[in-house]
């Protein structure tokens, strides 16, 4: 056991089924005890809008410290745990590859998502239907990009898992709002699904998510 994983438990504020799920796949894969906060977006408690303001999840507290955004979340727990082999070397061209793959799904793809999920937002007064057909095209546009780079890669990064892959993981689980398109389309999606979840430790972190048991054992 490491002396990281001594350390006192943080505390992990999580919207079920949710973009957090990366980050309590990571929680579980690098064996960082925590304790588990759900939050209600309906009801935000005061405590955890003291965390983040903002009120979105993830949010983390390690050692009093207020830590927000997931993929900032997800690299600090890697390097934290660097043994959990969750990114290589960044200064390596591998380390390059998982780090240009991590932006991608959190910074193209996620804002992708909340345009489908919430359409009001993006258009006011406007035709939300209309937003959310212009939503599902960029869906669509983005994952054939990543389902190409899947089709002769096991991770989207390469031949290993990284944190890209735990987000994009989860993404593939909401295809529900698409009639479960994005599976029937690019079978390589729910190949890659199934095999980050196979992974140790990983599949931990994804119990109790997206219609999973919550007694999931570790390799799925």
């Amino acid at each position: 056991m490491s002396g990281a994983q001594t350390r006192e438990a943080l505390d992990f504020y999580h919207l079920p089924s949710s973009c957090s799920v990366a980050v309590k796949a990571a929680l579980a894969a690098t064996g960082t005890p925590h304790r588990v906060i759900a939050v209600d977006p309906a009801d935000k408690s005061e405590d955890f809008l003291a965390v983040n303001p903002l009120g979105k999840v993830p949010a983390l507290v390690a050692d009093g410290q207020a830590l927000t955004e997931g993929g900032a979340i997800n690299l600090w727990l890697a390097a934290r745990h660097p043994e959990a082999g969750l990114m290589p070397d960044l200064a390596s061209a591998e380390g390059a590859e998982a780090l240009r793959w991590l932006f991608y799904v959190y910074a193209t793809l996620h804002p992708i998502w909340v345009r489908l999920f919430y359409p009001q937002r993006f258009c006011g007064e406007g035709d939300t239907e209309a937003a959310s057909q212009l939503a599902e095209a960029d869906l669509f546009a983005t994952y054939e990009q990543i389902a190409a780079r899947l089709a002769s890669h096991d991770f989207v990064a390469g031949a290993r898992l990284s944190l890209a892959d735990l987000y994009l993981a989860a993404t593939i689980h909401w295809e529900g709002k698409v009639e479960s398109r994005l599976t029937a389309r690019w079978p390589q999606l729910a190949a890659h699904r199934d095999r980050v979840r196979a992974q140790p430790g990983v599949a931990a972190g994804f119990a109790g998510e997206f219609g999973y048991p919550e007694a999931e054992s570790l390799l799925a």
